[in-house]
């Protein structure tokens, strides 16, 4: 029983090392050849998966009423903090990642303020897995989604989307902390990959 509960777990995690293949699904990345600036957009689907719960909602329940009847008021703090983090400090690091990566002669560059650029990134965040940190044992935070890429002034106009890109983080701290390693890690990983591509 105990080998067949590992061998899960080693599979899924292989399963996100695999999925950071990124894949097209929309457009052709030859349509953003050459373009070194965006404005980037971060949304949330509507319907955000969780894994164990039926919708965040629930998992906020879960974790809303787990934390008040340890600490009264944690779990108004955590419910909070769940949200604010997203943009005081998931999504600035997925910038501050995509931006450090560079090649000799490439590089392209990000910002949430760049109202006059041509371009938009568009990620659209589908799945978030916390991972946990109980005394011996951890697994990382795992994450899910999109990135499209239209023309700021024609978001209809696909230029280039991806299949879901499928990425974890690291171990270790909290459920906030392991959260934003894994948006640090997909912001590296497709700077690398749209560097090298475009």
């Amino acid at each position: 029983m105990g080998k067949n509960i590992l061998l899960l777990v080693i599979l899924g995690c292989s399963a996100f090392l695999q999925g950071q293949t990124i894949k097209t699904d929309q457009g052709a990345i030859d349509k953003i050849r050459g373009i070194n600036n965006y404005k980037v957009v971060f949304e949330y689907d509507p319907n955000l998966k969780i894994p164990n719960y039926d919708s965040e909602e629930q998992f906020i329940k879960y974790q809303f009423q787990k934390r008040e009847n340890k600490n009264y008021g944690s779990g108004e703090e955590f419910k909070r903090l769940w949200f604010e983090n997203r943009k005081e400090r998931y999504e600035p690091l997925f910038i501050s990642e995509f931006n450090k990566f560079k090649l000799k002669k490439r590089q392209i560059v990000i910002s949430t303020n760049d109202d006059q650029s041509e371009y938009t990134m568009l990620v659209n965040v589908k799945f978030i897995y916390p991972g946990y940190n109980v005394t011996v044992f951890e697994e990382k935070a795992k994450l899910e989604a999109t990135i499209t890429i239209y023309r700021t002034s024609e978001p209809e106009n696909i230029l280039f989307s991806t299949k879901n890109i499928r990425i974890h983080g690291k171990p270790g701290g909290d459920e906030f902390d392991r959260v934003e390693t894994a948006y640090g890690e997909l912001g590296r990983w497709s700077s690398k990959y749209f560097c090298r591509k475009t």
